[in-house]
């Protein structure tokens, strides 16, 4: 089993140190606040090095010399690290306790140590740019296999989920393994374990995290499908509760893909969960007899709502929100309106946007805007009465993986309600400028970065993003242009 890194400045920081030693709040202790200008301006760059920056980064700048660095290795990244922080791993800044000259002595020292290794070259971190911003990559956390799924706990402590089955919580730079996840996972194909989710129940105040799988078919694991269980929180482990089991989108099936799944609680106080069709496109997104293919709702309690569209009809799953899905693999609340929104992937062509509405119809595969990925037709019909348009689809397919939307934080006004979403064919994460509900403008973001596989953001408008095959987590930062 590998273990995720944690990156803080130099990739070989060990986790949860800072540049400068805090005290266990996290900030300078008042002692050091007094004497800082006058304790660094007043000695050398190694003594004062010595004085604030040993006790965690080792002596003679131990941590900086043949590491990987995350955050950037140029004079103007080093000295941006020391002046402003980087909370969400723990350090705080030194901009108010350090004048500048002393942190251009520190960062002049640091860089000097490292250089001390043979083909050391300076470099800046990942960065994109568009229009109007350019965003920084840094990255938080490596070493991760395959992650899937990615949800808050807190704005500075994140749960992270791997397909083979370990989940893992980062918590302000620090990574510890979750016990006590399913042991019944279908790790073949596309399954694994999915999606994550931490919510805190408004009337009793309990933490649940809930997590979506392919599920081992009872027996064996021949047949499988998409799962949802739930554990009380218990984050002095960390690890789960016994799990409660909520949901199997049966039938199982021998089949090892399209699963969807991502779970969230909508604005209404309802639990939505997306689940793919299995690759069996002409068995099960136009019936209401089987749980593939669809978009189900459920209260946080697993048990079903009675304003369910479909409660009471003979022969229907009671949970079918929505349906003639294909393989949803995004979904968010809109954090102003609550409104859910999905993306599926099409087939070659025909990825789409959508607004899961009660009781309605998505049409997959009776209409479509895409083709079989050899290239013959699966249908000439996009429209036909009683079937639902999507609010954007993409010609080609991007694999449209993750779902977020831009809010708050240190963004631009002019970035405020877009869409962010991953593109695992492509390996870039996609903004959808909107205007009026519609997108009017796409833009490539960290084009080459890998197979974005989710997207996160935390109350205060952090955006995460996670990356299989490269097994990273990035935190972007908006860097305004002037």
């Amino acid at each position: 089993m590998r273990s995720p890194l944690l990156l803080l400045l130099a990739g070989g920081v060990a986790a949860g140190s800072v540049i400068f030693s805090p005290d266990d709040a996290g900030h300078p202790s008042q002692g050091a606040t007094a004497s800082a200008g006058a304790g660094a301006a007043s000695g050398a760059a190694p003594e004062a090095y010595t004085q604030w920056c040993a006790s965690c980064h080792g002596p003679n700048g131990r941590d900086f010399v043949a590491r990987t660095w995350k955050l950037g290795s140029t004079s103007e990244d080093v000295a941006r690290v020391i002046r402003e922080g980087y909370p969400l791993l723990g350090m705080p800044g030194y901009g108010e306790v350090l004048q500048d000259e002393d942190i251009v002595a520190l960062t002049d020292y640091v860089l000097e140590q490292a250089s001390t290794e043979r083909g050391f070259r300076a470099e800046a971190p990942t960065t994109t740019a568009t229009d109007d911003l350019t965003v920084r990559a840094n990255v938080v956390m490596e070493g991760l296999e395959t992650p899937w799924g990615m949800d808050f706990v807190d704005d500075t402590t994140l749960l992270v989920t791997e397909r083979e089955g370990r989940i893992w919580l980062w918590e302000a730079g620090k990574v510890k393994p979750v016990a006590g996840g399913p042991t019944d996972i279908h790790v073949r194909g596309q399954g694994g374990l999915l999606d994550v989710m931490h919510w805190v129940d408004p009337q009793d105040g309990q933490a649940w995290v809930y997590l979506t799988y392919s599920k081992n078919e009872p027996g064996g694991d021949k047949g499988s499908a998409t799962a949802l269980v739930r554990g009380r929180w218990m984050p002095d482990g960390p690890a789960l509760g016994p799990l409660e089991n909520l949901f199997v989108a049966e039938p199982y099936e021998s089949t090892h893909h399209h699963y969807g799944s991502r779970v969230a609680v909508g604005g209404d106080g309802k639990l939505y969960l997306t689940c793919g069709e299995r690759g069996m496109r002409d068995v099960h997104p136009q019936t209401l007899t089987t749980s593939p293919g669809k978009v189900h709702r459920f209260n946080p309690d697993g048990s079903v709502p009675q304003d369910n569209p479909f409660v009471g009809e003979p022969g229907s799953v009671p949970s079918i929100w929505s349906w003639g899905h294909r393989n949803p693999q995004g979904m968010t609340v809109h954090p102003e309106t609550g409104a859910v929104w999905t993306h599926e992937h099409g087939p070659k062509g025909g990825d789409e946007i959508n607004l899961p509405e009660r009781g309605k119809n998505y049409g997959w595969p009776v209409i479509t805007f895409g083709k079989n990925y050899t290239g013959t037709i699966i249908t000439r019909d996009t429209a036909m009465a009683g079937m639902e348009q999507p609010l954007y689809y993409w010609l080609p397919s991007i694999g449209a993986c993750g779902l977020e939307i831009v809010h708050g934080g240190d963004w631009p006004d002019g970035w405020q309600g877009d869409l962010l979403v991953g593109s695992l064919s492509f390996e870039y994460l996609e903004r959808l400028h909107l205007e009026n509900g519609r997108v009017v403008q796409r833009d490539r973001l960290l084009e080459g970065i890998g197979r974005v596989r989710d997207i996160a953001r935390n109350s205060r408008g952090d955006l995460f993003v996670a990356v299989e095959g490269t097994g990273k987590v990035y935190h972007l930062v908006p860097v305004t242009q002037d």
